[in-house]
């Protein structure tokens, strides 16, 4: 297998000059393209051919680090904002607001709600400045932002297929130029989901993989049969990466506390807590130094490192378990509507274990062609599609190297 896979990257990279064009064209369009849980060695590992003619004619990252948790939504609204989660308030995918006494879950309002979001998504910036944008789902692209939104969205919705999510952005593209968005966003979740229910090894996730680089080609073929091959720049992006988990590798959060004394934000690959009585140092005791494969800290202890303190949606008491363990309430364990958290893969963990980084691809007129680049952290990633798009960022954490490194002169 690894003779023919070695024989197929070369007619890949041969073929790759077809798929992007490499005169760019005025009013360049940038599709921001995230296959959720896409490991950062997906590429070597499952040759999906799509994905590496694209990164062969462009750019290609060795990994792309992202913030802490390494879960969905903090990350993906890092990755439009330039924001870590501290600052842009989208700590996790589950979280509590003891301000707005109010909790966000993906399966309530919070997703829609203004008052979640901080920072300015680049849709926002691009559309204050003159720019038409859409998006093909993207975590807050239903909520208005800043005071602003896509011109176009679609609210998410897991039954859309890959295959019609790509329709859709060709749809988009085939407008009249003066309704024609020049940013797109257009997300893939099938990837993530196959890696959680059967582990990052596994055929299914690699079957998910290549079915999303088949849906990739199809948008590729779209662009070049309309003529829009110089116009039309991919930046192909991850939020997280994935690891195995076992039923042998679960610590019950019962053995240390009892639930009904404590609030449990969230659960699994990172534990967030809140004590019913208000004691934080009585929690935070149960837990220092208890046990080898999890750290406990006090919020305004968590290491610098992880940025992930200064913000009141973050837990008085947080616990984080080693790549792969998960802290659950011995509840969730045994009636949990997701595999009970027994096997497959999760995420979350801290972004310094690589199974969490994730890929990182740009290709089209406005990138060099062939060019590798060291690891990064995904903070840079919306300062690259403002200077793609030719737009001032809002301010953020991030900075302008980046787009220096992997942009044409």
């Amino acid at each position: 297998m690894k003779f023919f896979r070695g024989l197929l990257l070369p007619i890949i990279a041969l073929a790759a000059a077809h798929l992007c064009g490499n005169t760019p064209a005025p009013n360049p369009i940038v599709i921001l393209i995230s296959i959720d849980g896409g490991r950062w060695d997906y590429l070597a590992k499952y040759a999906p051919p799509t994905l590496c003619a694209l990164a062969a004619d462009g750019v290609q990252a060795e990994r792309m680090i992202p913030c802490f948790p390494s879960s969905t939504f903090p990350n993906h609204y890092t990755l439009v904002t330039g924001l870590r989660p501290v600052h842009h308030g989208i700590i996790s995918n589950n979280m509590f607001d003891p301000a707005l006494n109010a909790t966000f879950t993906l399966r309530n309002a919070g997703p829609r709600e203004s008052r979640w979001w901080g920072g300015e998504p680049v849709w926002v910036t691009a559309e204050k400045q003159g720019i038409t944008t859409a998006c093909m789902f993207w975590p807050g692209s239903e909520a208005e932002i800043a005071g602003g939104r896509p011109t176009r969205w679609k609210p998410y919705d897991m039954q859309v297929t890959s295959e019609q999510r790509v329709d859709q952005v060709l749809a988009w593209l085939q407008l009249p130029a003066t309704e024609r968005p020049r940013f797109i966003t257009l997300y893939f979740d099938i990837v993530d989901s196959a890696g959680h229910e059967h582990g990052p090894d596994a055929l299914e996730t690699r079957d998910a993989l290549l079915e999303v680089d088949r849906a990739i080609g199809k948008l590729v073929r779209g662009v070049n049969s309309g003529g829009l091959a110089s116009s039309v720049n991919y930046v192909v992006v991850a939020d997280h990466g994935m690891t195995d988990i076992s039923a042998t590798r679960r610590i019950a959060l019962d053995d240390f506390v009892d639930p009904a004394t404590v609030q449990v934000d969230f659960s699994g690959y990172l534990v967030g807590l809140r004590p019913l009585d208000g004691d934080v140092d009585k929690l935070y005791q149960k837990f220092a130094g208890t046990h080898p494969h999890f750290r406990a800290w006090r919020r305004e202890e968590i290491p610098a490192s992880l940025h992930f303190s200064d913000n009141l949606r973050i837990p008085p008491v947080v616990l984080l378990p080693d790549p792969g363990w998960l802290i659950l309430p011995r509840e969730k364990m045994a009636n949990d509507d997701r595999r009970g958290w027994k096997h497959g893969g999760a995420h979350g963990y801290d972004p310094a274990d690589l199974a969490m980084n994730a890929l990182f691809i740009a290709c089209g007129p406005a990138f060099q062609s062939g060019r590798k680049i060291p690891p990064f952290e995904n903070i840079h990633v919306y300062d690259l599609l403002c200077a793609a798009l030719g737009i001032q960022p809002a301010p953020n954490d991030g900075d302008h190297r980046l787009a220096s490194e992997v942009l044409r002169p």
